[in-house]
């Protein structure tokens, strides 16, 4: 059994296929291949998104990834034979979905010990506007930018670039574009930032589902009080930071790297092959 991967080439940094190809790469596996690279009829495909959907001969998927956002995607569910959801939030009730979260490169993402934390905090992403889905990002980050020292992070960078930029900072601050319910989600940067970590984010639903502990692995925020209380106590105690850089990253290596993402998927495709002879 192959499973095709379809989704669309970034131009210059790495989307979830290009992840997913590396991660199977490290594992050895050959049964992911790029749907670029096929040789006659494909009989299981995912797409993720950002992509053109496209259906294979025996089983369909989607990763659909910004789920919290207006998508023609939503509409076509009930073509799809399994619907792998980014997020909790923001999504329409469907039987066939299952939230399988975003994940990190356990090679990529890492702390490198050579570069000095000489910043406060890094914006995690694009730095945001005021207004639409980016509203609650803009303003979180014109909070901070008045009181602490920041760096503008590494958006719009080449990979091994932007996650040199995150290990400048002494904490992560990750800030999703929020949909229209109010939510944000954990997104890609939370995943990839445990991983360099501390990790300082917007509280979501998303966090009740994942086996990671709020002041333990990562700390979260409700509201512009408790974001700056947050702030002073990581920035205040290195070992503290340390501590949960340290848990989150190894949490994320136990359950939440893009090998682990693979597995689910194999498990999937394997059990509707079964279900379905």
């Amino acid at each position: 059994m192959t499973i095709y991967l379809n989704a669309d080439s970034g131009s210059f940094s790495l989307n979830k296929k290009d992840y997913l190809l590396r991660a199977a790469k490290r594992m050895g596996w050959n049964v992911f291949q790029d749907v670029k690279e096929a040789v006659g009829p494909i009989d299981y495909l995912l797409n993720i998104q950002p992509c053109n959907l496209c259906r294979g001969g025996r089983w369909t998927g989607l990763w659909h990834i910004d789920v919290s956002l207006e998508s023609d995607f939503t509409g076509r569910y009930g073509e799809l034979d399994t619907v792998f959801v980014a997020s909790s939030v923001g999504i329409l009730p469907y039987e066939k979905q299952i939230v399988m979260f975003q994940a990190m490169d356990p090679e990529l993402h890492r702390r490198i010990p050579e570069i000095k934390q000489d910043f406060d905090f890094t914006i995690c992403g694009h730095g945001g506007s005021s207004e639409g889905c980016y509203g609650k990002r803009g303003h979180v980050y014109d909070i901070l930018r008045k009181k602490y020292k920041y760096n503008p992070g590494g958006g719009g960078n080449p990979p091994e670039k932007y996650v040199a930029e995150y290990n400048k900072a002494k904490v992560q601050v990750v800030q999703p574009c929020m949909g229209k319910n109010g939510w944000g989600m954990c997104a890609q940067r939370f995943f990839e930032c445990l991983g360099i970590g501390p990790v300082l984010c917007d509280w979501t639903p998303d966090l009740e589902l994942l086996d990671l502990k709020d002041g333990e692995d990562y700390m979260s925020y409700k509201d512009d009080a408790e974001l700056i209380k947050k702030m002073d106590i990581l920035l205040a105690d290195e070992n503290l930071r340390n501590k949960i850089f340290e848990s989150g990253r190894r949490k994320a290596l136990n359950s939440h790297t893009f090998e682990h993402r693979l597995i689910t998927i194999f498990n999937t495709v394997n059990d509707f092959i079964r279900t379905t002879q």
